[in-house]
């Protein structure tokens, strides 16, 4: 078993799809997935984002369905803190799984890894 870390830069379709396909492709190996939302790609973890990405996506996977298999195989979805400051976000309006960390504990959390990714 492995550990794959995910960077994600940007909250479009061509960011989220490559790092969730990956992500399920890793978690299905057995791997251990864990995704870090920079400020550019933590609006995809709002609630509603990724539904609305995955309604105007046409001839692509399920998004949803990819992150639902994601959750149930123990994916991590970090949040960068500084998204917060950034947007003006609020930790209420993002997905259950989120965990808001400081880029300090991705970096921590990552150590080790075989794989690491940045979209």
């Amino acid at each position: 078993m492995g550990k794959t870390a995910i960077t994600i830069n940007g909250s479009e379709a061509k960011n989220i799809f490559p790092a969730i396909i990956i992500g399920v492709s890793s978690a299905a190996a057995g791997d251990e997935v864990i995704f870090f939302f920079t400020p550019g790609g933590a609006p995809v973890m709002l609630k509603g984002a990724m539904e609305k990405i995955n309604e105007e996506t046409k001839n692509m996977p399920d998004l949803m369905e990819m992150y639902e298999g994601l959750v149930a195989l123990d994916a991590k979805f970090l949040v960068c803190e500084l998204a917060f400051d950034v947007h003006g976000f609020k930790e209420e309006d993002l997905r259950e799984e989120s965990e808001v960390v400081g880029a300090t504990t991705f970096v921590g959390v990552a150590d080790g890894a075989n794989l690491t990714l940045s979209f």
